[in-house]
């Protein structure tokens, strides 16, 4: 196994790191505070904060391409409900699950869709319905949208127009800089159980250059090209290693 080449006590660059091992770029404290306000102030967003398990429940729904009523029934089991056949009485369900998690439970539920790009026009259009409780004027859910730059050219669009009245924040979140990216690359190595650097200089330059600090690509790029290293019983990822890589990983 190549890891074992470099002392490695776990793969580093997961994309399901432990949450202990968050990098905290400045881009994501942009986020978090975002974040913050807006579970303070129960409204929607388009971008997770601490949050007291005895006041919020949160709702995670990862959605893959489908339809409006799969959407609903994704979270009517996040609520731990058993779903109604039809639309109709699956968004009274939900609605009533959320007023009681409020009123008898004392917990504000908080709603995040993941991957939200890929939402169908039809299930963005049932997500207002999930919002109106009281005309509005009681503000019982949260709910959080996350997904690529598509997502904001989709909330344009007139049909969308309730939904993006509603949102009351939106962020985009920037790649690493190049300073916070050598942090980054440190911080990773570390918590896999290395210590000393494996990227030389220019294989740093070039890691940023061709993923432009974005850390999903920054995690591809690297585990390609530490996998090439050790084929190679180099000790360091080089330039040319990396370019290899880089061509490997169809970045």
């Amino acid at each position: 196994m190549w890891e074992s080449f470099f002392g490695f006590k776990k793969a580093p660059f997961s994309d399901s790191p432990d949450a202990k091992q968050l990098f905290t770029s400045a881009a994501w404290q942009q986020v978090n505070a975002r974040l913050g306000f807006l579970t303070q102030h129960h409204g929607v967003g388009l971008l997770t904060a601490s949050l007291n398990p005895n006041l919020f429940k949160v709702l995670y729904v990862h959605f893959s391409a489908g339809t409006a009523l799969d959407l609903l029934r994704q979270i009517a089991l996040t609520l731990d409900l058993t779903p109604a056949h039809f639309r109709g009485d699956l968004v009274r369900q939900i609605a009533e699950a959320v007023v009681r998690l409020n009123q008898s439970k004392k917990q504000h539920p908080i709603l995040i869709c993941d991957e939200a790009h890929l939402l169908p026009h039809p299930a963005l259009e049932q997500l207002p319905l999930l919002l109106n409780f009281d005309m509005d004027s009681s503000r019982l859910l949260t709910l959080l949208l996350i997904g690529q730059p598509l997502l904001r050219r989709t909330l344009s669009l007139q049909m969308h127009e309730a939904l993006r009245q509603r949102v009351s924040t939106n962020y985009h979140l920037e790649g690493l800089t190049r300073e916070e990216l050598e942090a980054y690359l440190t911080q990773h190595l570390k918590a896999a159980g290395v210590v000393q650097p494996l990227f030389d200089d220019t294989a740093r330059q070039g890691l940023y250059q061709a993923t432009k600090g974005i850390p999903r690509k920054v995690n591809k790029l690297a585990l390609t090209a530490l996998r090439l290293a050790a084929e190679r019983n180099a000790p360091l990822v080089t330039e040319s290693i990396l370019l290899d890589a880089t061509a490997e990983a169809f970045l």
